[in-house]
């Protein structure tokens, strides 16, 4: 009777790790996903800043406001992923570097 249990607790043992496994290849590929939409975020703030200071648009109003928007969807998605599990030291270092650039341009 025992060695029955003992089997069906290796066998469902080896089920959650099987399970755990594919719950992580699902979350790494959804955070490498989210880390490539975060870089195209970045990468369309900077082409909106440099669209908003040529001599033909600076001062917009409306490009102010697009690169004001662009750049709180950067720091939120940035928090998102801090979230989802980056090093505590990581996630605030790169927010902390983040901002001060943010700051020095505003």
């Amino acid at each position: 009777m025992i060695e029955l249990l003992l089997f069906f607790s290796v066998v469902i043992n080896v089920l959650f790790i099987w399970y755990i496994v594919q719950l992580l290849r699902r979350f790494l590929s959804f955070q490498e996903g989210l880390d490539a939409f975060a870089l195209k975020l970045e990468e369309y703030e900077t082409h909106v800043k440099i669209v908003n200071n040529l001599e033909r648009f600076y001062g917009d109003e409306t490009l102010g406001n697009l690169l004001r928007h662009s750049k709180a969807i950067v720091e939120e998605s940035k928090q998102f992923i801090a979230v989802l599990g980056e090093e505590q030291e990581d996630g605030e270092d790169g927010e902390d570097g983040e901002e001060e650039v943010y700051g020095e341009e505003a």
